[in-house]
């Protein structure tokens, strides 16, 4: 068995480059390695392979290396890549990489599951109506990571400062805005890994240092105030995830993912996205070069499992989705 590590250059801060070029931090190869080395750990024959833009010279790469699954990819474009040439990989598939925020937020919704209502803006001269909606609104990217384009003026609390956010989403980021009700409360975030059998992690409380929301700069340089597991009554831990469950079904997620919700003050747990791409990356070895610890990568810890266990056990899922044992290598 033999696993190719995708890394691309600037993968987690893409967005935030479009706005603070000379702040931002590319962690993508110390990422990708600590992957890497948390498979060698757990026993496979592990290799990193670097994204080209020409795509040809990935899949040559990865024929050459004789790969028989992927791990990270981490963009529609891998995603789309790796189904064209029926390549096998890690994580959730086209049909859900390829919905945004507020497709998600709808099939959400479909199913009786609590969601912020919200509006979509395409640019700041035609922003559609809020009047339904309850101040304070918060503005982000459609499709954004990474908390890229997020600072506290995000958080709208008078309609004649609406324009200039969204203008900051749609003109400097290049994509739509989701304009929902900023639900005052509790932010959780709740990870999952498997498929067929999915397990949920510990609760992720993130608390803030002197700011209102997690903003690029608090998330990417680890300035949140972490706590897990998050300290709520069992009941309400048990309906957050049964929740968070539901919804990872509902949307199809694979293998992993990360559901960022926010406990209401009467305990209700709104759901506000679905991280295909979340970050997996535990503390750094001693030794190692500094890497953004990622949220689920606090779960695992509060879950018992070291690196080795935890990327091991996401790609154990994926292995048993493509029912291995059975399956023909294309690549081999």
């Amino acid at each position: 068995m033999r696993v190719g590590v995708f890394w691309r250059r600037f993968r987690n801060v893409e967005l935030q480059k479009k706005l603070t070029p000379d702040k931002v931090y590319d962690d993508a190869y110390e990422e990708a390695y600590h992957h890497y080395e948390a498979l060698k750990e757990a026993g496979f024959d592990a290799v990193l392979i670097e994204w080209k833009n020409d795509p040809i010279k990935t899949y040559e790469t990865i024929r050459k290396e004789k790969i028989d699954i992927i791990f990270n990819a981490s963009s529609l474009k891998e995603i789309e890549f790796l189904e064209l040439f029926d390549i096998p990989y890690v994580g959730s598939g086209i049909d859900l990489a390829a919905t945004d925020k507020r497709m998600r937020k709808d099939i959400v919704a479909a199913h009786g599951l609590p969601t912020p209502k919200y509006v979509v803006a395409y640019n700041s001269k035609e922003i559609p109506s809020v009047d339904h909606l309850k101040f304070p609104l918060f503005v982000k990217p459609i499709m954004g990571r990474g908390s890229a384009g997020i600072d506290e003026e995000n958080i709208v609390y008078d309609k004649a400062n609406l324009p200039k956010v969204v203008s900051k989403i749609t003109d400097k980021i290049g994509q739509p805005a989701l304009i929902e009700e900023f639900i005052e409360g509790r932010e959780v975030t709740v990870g999952i890994i498997g498929y067929k059998n999915p397990v949920v992690l510990p609760l992720l409380e993130i608390g803030y240092n002197n700011v209102k929301t997690n903003t690029y700069e608090h998330k990417m340089f680890d300035n949140e105030i972490i706590k897990c597991p998050m300290e709520v009554p069992k009941e309400v831990e048990d309906r957050i995830k049964d929740i968070a469950l539901k919804i990872f079904r509902v949307l199809n997620a694979r293998d992993y993912a990360r559901i960022d919700m926010i406990l209401s003050k009467d305990n209700v747990p709104y759901f506000l996205e679905l991280n295909t791409y979340a970050g997996l990356t535990t503390a750094s070895e001693k030794g190692e070069r500094y890497v953004h610890h990622g949220y689920m990568g606090y779960m695992a810890k509060a879950a018992g499992m070291n690196r080795r266990e935890f990327i091991g056990k996401i790609l154990e899922s994926a292995l048993e989705r493509y029912d291995f044992e059975n399956r023909k290598l294309l690549l081999a």
